[in-house]
């Protein structure tokens, strides 16, 4: 895709062919973007990496950010500043052409390590090894949703390294995915890199019944897990993490009765399990929300 850097900072799509020569070949593909700018300077995305020159020059690596605007600098001619808008819209439409990233095997392996008695998983064959068969065929099966979830939430996870956010997903397979999408369970997580919420969470606690105090007398502890229950709403958790002071960062959770009851008392999951889980189910949303913005999604 190449596009062109307008003077009131819209993006105009060209026609491939009238790329400048230095673009054409083997760093302009059919999932690449290339974004031409003033002064023969270019950007050149694929996926989530984005590299900036100036045409005839060796490209250097930087990195773009969601609603964050940015000033390319290039020796001899004046920065060029793309506006937060901008980067949002050249971001969507890189990663509208590029195949999502991960590893196929190593999370349909992973995956069935935890959800062997999937029926795709219990087949004499080993259909699921193939990456085209099993995201085109399998996935969009009626009914697969929960194995779509974790698939996309695992590969994404492991492709960023983040072996925690596994043992989250794990656990929420463990809970029971369906419970949480009960049009009668309520849950809400919050999270904050302070010790006690700011005043957004505040409120939205306080409309769920529990007072400023309630909230700051959980925050003053230092046990973790922390429960509160509530007669009129249900149940508020606070849970730490992080090994260090300094990069602590706190989970809010709010359970109503309903959904507290079926986690706690019927599956007889701890505390620590159901925040995990409750975690987990927020990372897989979140999985299918970035799976959208990827090519086929």
């Amino acid at each position: 895709m190449l596009l062109e850097l307008m003077s009131d900072g819209t993006l105009v799509e060209l026609p491939p062919e009238s790329a400048p020569v230095e673009l054409n070949g083997e760093i302009f593909g059919d999932s690449s973007v290339v974004l031409l700018l003033p002064h023969n300077k270019y950007l050149l995305g694929n996926g989530s990496q984005w590299f900036f020159a100036k045409n005839g020059d060796k490209a250097r690596n930087i990195s773009l950010y969601d609603n964050e605007g940015i000033s390319l600098l290039n020796e001899g001619s004046e920065p060029t500043t793309l506006n937060a808008e901008t980067v949002s819209e050249l971001r969507k439409k890189s990663l509208s052409i590029s195949q999502p990233p991960g590893n196929h095997t190593a999370t349909v392996l992973m995956l069935r390590s935890f959800m062997r008695n999937e029926a795709v998983f219990t087949s004499e064959g080993a259909e699921y090894l193939d990456e085209r068969f099993f995201c085109d065929e399998i996935l969009a099966r009626p009914g697969s949703d929960i194995l779509k979830k974790a698939y996309w939430a695992l590969r994404f996870a492991m492709n960023r390294g983040e072996l925690e956010a596994v043992s989250r997903i794990k656990a929420w397979v463990k809970a029971g995915p369906e419970l949480f999408s009960r049009s009668d369970h309520e849950m809400k997580l919050w999270f904050s890199i302070l010790e006690t919420p700011d005043e957004e969470i505040f409120s939205e606690l306080e409309t769920l019944s529990f007072s400023r105090l309630e909230v700051q007398r959980m925050a003053a502890q230092n046990a973790s897990p922390i429960v509160v229950y509530n007669p009129a709403s249900g149940w508020l958790v606070l849970g730490r993490f992080g090994r260090q002071r300094e990069t602590m960062f706190f989970l809010w959770a709010y359970y109503n009765h309903a959904l507290w009851n079926e986690l706690r008392e019927r599956k007889k999951l701890s505390i620590n399990d159901i925040i995990h889980a409750s975690w987990g189910e927020y990372e897989t949303i979140a999985a299918m929300r970035e799976r959208a913005m990827y090519k086929g999604g």
